[in-house]
């Protein structure tokens, strides 16, 4: 079994059903407020510095304490009880299902040890599938930045759930937007989308909802994956190489398999969706 969150996890053993998930997980968007919405309903910025405040994070790696500092005008002090708020408010997915009646408190508490212990073991697997990895450094490195900006695109939680090495044919249902980084060597990052994740990301990078499959949808997620590759020229440049990031593009094909010797898969899951976030050397 790879790495799940917990709900999933419950589901995947018949505990819970999935409409008793996803209407836990409604629940908790409805009730679990971001450290921007927050600051917004407390009155410490408006609508307008929630905006930028958010345009820079999903675009940049600031953390939100400096955005809301160059932004907002809030200090340490302040951002330090919006995330105590946060956690005492905040609504866990066990939690949310003990308070619809699908599940007992003894009965989360039980299957969480189990699944904790579960996922100490996945996670170890999932280090030594990325030593595994041809040059485990840079495919570490690659993933993990595009997981932790594909986080902030969606305003979702995003868990690497497996990793694996080679195909790299695109599954059913997902469009590939990839960035082909050339320099000292080559290499392709590319991220695999449903139709759900590439709307959303589509949706919070301009400001406003699209059709799925439109030109601007798919220029935006464009726009997304030119981000991820743009820092992981600076990432890997670090560590010695000098690439530049070429133009990203979309396909519904399988491209750029027939150029790269291997790839490494990294299966995600985006909220109750699914992805693949793919490194092509």
């Amino acid at each position: 079994m790879g790495s799940m969150f917990f709900g999933q996890y419950l589901l995947s053993k018949g505990v819970i059903t999935r409409e008793a998930l996803l209407e836990a997980i409604e629940r908790q968007r409805q009730t679990n407020l971001s450290l921007v919405e927050l600051a917004v309903r407390r009155g410490h910025i408006d609508s307008d510095q929630a905006e930028m405040i958010l345009a820079s994070y999903r675009t940049t790696e600031a953390d939100l304490e400096d955005l809301f500092f160059d932004i907002g005008g809030l200090n340490p002090e302040k951002v330090d009880e919006l995330r105590r708020v946060q956690r005492s408010d905040w609504v866990k997915i066990g939690a949310a299902l003990i308070s619809a009646g699908h599940l007992t408190r003894d009965e989360v508490e039980e299957n969480l040890a189990v699944f904790q212990e579960e996922q100490r073991e996945a996670d170890q697997q999932l280090e030594a599938d990325f030593r595994a990895c041809k040059d485990p450094k840079t495919m570490k490195s690659v993933v993990e930045l595009a997981i932790f900006h594909l986080k902030r695109f969606t305003d979702r939680p995003i868990k690497l759930q497996a990793l694996s090495v080679g195909g790299g044919e695109l599954g059913p249902g997902l469009r590939r937007y990839a960035q082909k980084l050339q320099g000292d060597r080559v290499l392709y990052v590319a991220l695999d989308l449903p139709a759900e994740i590439s709307s959303l990301v589509a949706q919070r990078f301009v400001g406003f909802a699209v059709d799925d499959g439109s030109e601007v949808q798919i220029d935006a997620v464009c726009e997304c994956v030119n981000i991820i590759g743009g820092h992981a020229c600076t990432q890997l440049e670090a560590r010695g190489f000098k690439l530049r990031p070429e133009p990203p593009f979309s396909t519904i094909g399988n491209e750029p398999v027939d150029e790269a010797s291997s790839s490494v898969r990294a299966s995600v899951i985006a909220g109750d969706a699914s992805a693949d976030v793919r490194v092509f050397v």
